[in-house]
């Protein structure tokens, strides 16, 4: 038993993990997920993130492709920008709502992780940033500079 668990954990980091493994452990977090589509080497689904107990519950579409990555998206409502703001803090696109989870070139998400232990907790994570976004006008998330301290601190010393 040692040895197959061993070598498919190899086998994981090698290739990365499948569209159906990390559907499973998408669905053991979330047991009533919507599946999408399920097509081969990639799926889309649907799930709840509630932040915090205080949240609200959002749906949120998870899109991977075991070859080009994970996406991901609030879903079936307008999210609000902050009264100081013009657009979504920390985002792909405004438009869409395709959050912005980690940097690719940092390589913070590979095909090699699950999407059940790192993309969902940093969605749920985004949106409890979101709230009090929305509160204060700054972006406590980190990641782009337009909405984070570092821009502050740097205007102040040029």
């Amino acid at each position: 038993m040692g040895s197959s668990y061993i070598k498919s954990s190899k086998q994981a980091r090698k290739k990365g993990f499948s569209a159906n493994k990390q559907l499973e452990k998408i669905k053991e977090l979330f047991p009533n997920m919507k599946v999408i589509k399920i097509k081969g080497n990639l799926f889309e689904v649907e799930i709840k993130l509630k932040p915090t107990p205080v949240s609200k519950a959002y749906d949120v579409k998870i899109c991977f492709d075991k070859y080009s990555g994970v996406d991901i998206y609030v879903i079936n409502e307008k999210l609000e920008v902050a009264a100081n703001r013009k657009t979504l803090p920390h985002v792909y696109s405004h438009l869409e709502q395709k959050l912005c989870l980690y940097s690719w070139k940092k390589r913070q998400w590979t095909k090699e992780k699950l999407i059940s232990s790192t993309i969902i907790p940093w969605a749920s994570e985004w949106l409890e940033f979101y709230e009090l976004w929305l509160i204060s006008g700054k972006w406590l998330g980190g990641g782009h500079d337009e909405y984070g301290e570092y821009v502050e601190k740097k205007s102040i010393e040029d």
